[in-house]
């Protein structure tokens, strides 16, 4: 990683528009895995069944945690949430000021787009949370919108990847890549995590949501820097005409 040199570390590698077949498999197989997900719920196929067991489970054990373990838990709400839209306006700003406009473009398209998608989802399946009436018991602030595809692990995959995108290909040192890798995948499990401790969400809306995540990653990445790439190209053979004539 450029030492000193912020600005080179925050912009684009360029790998998605290099190879566009990753963002491509990202999106087919995220799709996939929720469509599967989505026609299970639908239908109430096998993939459902486990899902009460589980959320019990968790709720069980989460009725006998220490303040300490709840609030931990109940943190991974906001900084899915509230931490989320913080990164995204900073780095929002920061593009903004620095006129780095295709990572503008990712980041408003990519943090937008998957919030927009969540709504329609959501709105669309209406599925209730695991525990409307009693996991008040826990958590009174806990949110009682439709719970599938989760908000929560569509955003932080976005979010996060984007960051781990950002830096990976940056580093030198193999050691590195597998720790920062390691930091944001354990973040992304947590938040989902999270959300399955507290009660807000059965197994199957978080898996759900790490699937739109993936595909909307792959999509609106690979898109954008496809986008730009192509428009860089036009302006150099624009610029080779010019200097012809």
């Amino acid at each position: 990683m450029e030492k000193g040199n912020i600005s080179g570390v925050l912009q684009s590698p360029g790998l998605l528009a290099k190879k566009p077949i990753i963002g491509i498999l990202m999106f087919v197989i995220g799709s996939l895995i929720f469509i599967i997900l989505a026609y299970s719920l639908v239908t109430h196929g096998i993939l459902m069944k486990w899902d009460l067991p589980i959320a019990e489970y968790f709720h069980n054990i989460a009725l006998k945690s220490s303040p300490l373990v709840i609030n931990i838990m109940i943190a991974g709400y906001y900084i899915g949430k509230e931490g989320i839209v913080f990164i995204a306006i900073l780095l929002g700003l920061y593009y903004l000021y620095k006129r780095f406009w295709k990572e503008f473009v990712m980041v408003a398209v990519g943090f937008g787009g998957g919030t927009i998608i969540f709504e329609i989802l959501s709105l669309s399946f209406k599925r209730s949370r695991p525990f409307l009436l009693f996991k008040e018991q826990i958590w009174p602030g806990s949110p009682n919108i439709p719970g599938f595809p989760s908000g929560h692990t569509i955003s932080i995959v976005i979010c996060i990847g984007f960051l781990i995108y950002l830096f990976v290909p940056k580093i030198k040192s193999y050691l590195g890549k597998t720790l920062v890798i390691i930091a944001g995948l354990s973040i992304m499990f947590y938040i989902g995590f999270s959300r399955l401790y507290i009660g807000d969400h059965y197994l199957t809306d978080l898996i759900s949501g790490y699937a739109v995540g993936v595909a909307w990653f792959g999509l609106a990445y690979t898109s954008v820097e496809l986008y730009f790439k192509k428009r860089y190209e036009r302006k150099e053979k624009n610029n080779e005409r010019g200097i012809h004539k």
